[in-house]
């Protein structure tokens, strides 16, 4: 108990700091008001019955979070604590687009395919506009009935976005990321190509930074938890280059991370092994091989 105890205190303590750093003041103050702004915009969009929405607006506001950290593991602490406070669908919706700017400039996507899929990720949520906040917010486990309600904003984003003069892209990805290859994806159980292959990127890390992020019903999970559901998954239900590009790119950006194993012993990432979710660990006992130790995991990042 006293171990738990001291973990919580130290992830508490990094937290905290990471809270009052002026960096973060800003991040936090920026996305906000971007989450302003894009509820606003979509908001006004629907009342007026289809008038244009300012796609520039909302893709320079996200531009502005973005510029504001050069460092993507910083971005990721960063989104981390206001995540663990503040789960709105307009939080994730920046969430997934600011990790999708970040992944396709690592991708060396051409500048205007970046920003398709960075508006992709800020709209590809859209659909929930429809959906009552009764059940958006509910903390209990949905009914059969809700939950066919909830499978219903892709097609309902789609229907919103189609009128308007964007990228199809960008409409392909409302209505199709949460398609899976295997075909257990809905609205319409595409498979493999079938998907249009930006959607195929946003539903990748639309279902990390879902995993990622503190819901009514449970806390954040461990980013290296939902790495390892996602190796376990990835080649199943999502497009196996992307996931692979994916999860060597989020692990990158850990190297050099504080850690807390399940043992409680404290440590800092050093290198990554093929098996993304069990890296190499520095201890004050030395170096320890995640991928060699039995029932040994990072439990925590305290940084984030």
């Amino acid at each position: 108990m006293a171990e738990k105890n001291e973990r919580m205190l130290d992830k508490a303590l990094a937290e905290a700091m990471i809270r009052k750093s002026s960096e973060y003041l800003d991040f936090n103050r920026n996305v906000r008001e971007s989450a302003r702004v894009l509820e606003d915009s979509l908001s006004a969009f629907i009342t007026k019955g289809g008038e244009d929405l300012s796609t520039n607006r909302l893709l320079n506001q996200t531009k502005d979070v973005i510029a504001l950290s050069n460092n993507p593991l910083h971005t990721f602490h960063m989104l981390q604590n206001i995540r663990h406070y503040d789960d709105a669908t307009f939080i994730h919706c920046l969430n997934v687009a600011i990790i999708c700017h970040s992944f396709g400039k690592w991708l060396k996507l051409p500048g205007k395919d970046l920003d398709v899929l960075t508006l992709a990720g800020i709209l590809h949520d859209v659909g929930k506009m429809w959906i009552p906040e009764e059940i958006i917010k509910k903390p209990g486990s949905l009914t059969d009935e809700e939950y066919s309600v909830i499978k219903m904003h892709p097609t309902r984003g789609y229907h919103i976005l189609e009128p308007m003069q964007v990228d199809v892209r960008i409409k392909n990805v409302a209505l199709m990321h949460h398609e899976r290859k295997d075909g257990s994806g809905y609205p319409s159980g595409l498979r493999g190509d079938e998907i249009d292959e930006f959607a195929r990127i946003v539903a990748i890390i639309d279902n990390y930074d879902a995993m990622t992020s503190a819901r009514i019903y449970r806390g954040a999970l461990c980013p290296f938890e939902v790495i390892e559901v996602l190796e376990e998954e990835g080649d199943t239900k999502f497009d196996t280059k992307y996931m692979s590009a994916f999860l060597t790119w989020v692990t990158e950006s850990y190297v050099g991370s504080n850690v807390i194993l399940s043992d409680g012993r404290k440590g800092r990432i050093i290198r990554n092994n093929s098996c993304k979710s069990l890296p190499v660990v520095e201890t004050e006992d030395g170096e320890v091989d995640l991928s060699k130790e039995k029932d040994l995991l990072i439990k925590s990042i305290p940084d984030c």
